[in-house]
């Protein structure tokens, strides 16, 4: 099966590409030649500008706040598993201070840090970052194994600290919600959202030998999915006009 999700808020949003930041560089990192640390000094370079212009470490802590009150308030009743929402409340709490603990915005230890500034004014030109223009990261890329992972490890540590936040936030919240059988007519679906609800992300999944995908558009109060063939990338994709069943889960705390 394919799974796409779509981000309701900003601050989800926020965290889906930091997370999917974080995967992409703990991949490379599982095979530390000089090519993979590369690009996981790319993907840190990545990181880097989106605390820059994003105040990470705030969002994550307003979410991990919310998310304890609201899972505070539902401890009294009789259908809760305590011990289970007990192991929650831990967690948060357990990554909350953790993320005090650490001084300033997210991205802030590399503010001032020569070699990183160097790339990231490189990596804005095509091909900028190499050994003929940037001498410096030659000596980088050719350091040991060890030394070029002991540079990258301290770099990521604070990104790493706010993504184990993230991660629980992110675990609550896509199973938060119950998968619906849906049939958008004609290749187009579209819905009203409860106004009682806060509603984080919504899940679409498809089979995995689908020619096709979502396009979503949401609001506050209603949302709208496009099904759009993908038979071939080299053109637009045009929607599809057929009925097109697939599984539904919004997502809400």
């Amino acid at each position: 099966m394919a799974v796409y999700e779509h981000p309701l808020n900003e601050k989800i949003r926020l965290f889906s590409r930091l997370e999917f930041l974080i995967h992409r560089f703990n991949f490379y990192m599982q095979d530390p030649k000089p090519e993979n640390c590369q690009s996981a000094l790319m993907v840190l370079l990545e990181l880097y500008n989106l605390s820059s212009r994003l105040d990470v470490k705030s969002a994550t802590l307003n979410v991990l706040d919310w998310q304890t009150q609201a899972l505070s308030r539902i401890s009294e009743l009789d259908e809760v598993d305590q011990a289970k929402l007990q192991e929650i409340l831990d967690k948060l709490n357990a990554r909350a201070e953790r993320l005090h603990k650490f001084r300033g915005q997210l991205g802030q230890h590399l503010k001032s840090h020569s070699f990183i500034n160097m790339l990231k004014q490189r990596a804005m030109i095509a091909g900028g970052v190499n050994s003929f223009d940037l001498p410096v990261f030659n000596y980088w890329y050719t350091r040991s194994e060890q030394e070029r992972v002991k540079n990258l490890e301290d770099w990521i540590e604070p990104f790493s600290i706010a993504y184990d936040a993230i991660s629980v936030v992110l675990e609550l919240v896509r199973h938060s919600g119950h998968p619906v059988t849906q049939v958008a007519r004609d290749g187009f679906y579209q819905a009203t959202l409860n106004n009682n609800r806060e509603y984080q992300l919504l899940q679409i999944e498809l089979p995995g030998n689908a020619h096709y995908f979502p396009e979503v558009s949401a609001g506050k109060q209603r949302f709208s999915i496009r099904f759009v063939n993908a038979d071939t990338l080299e053109e637009r994709s045009k929607q599809i006009v057929e009925d097109i069943e697939f599984s539904l889960t919004l997502c809400s705390l």
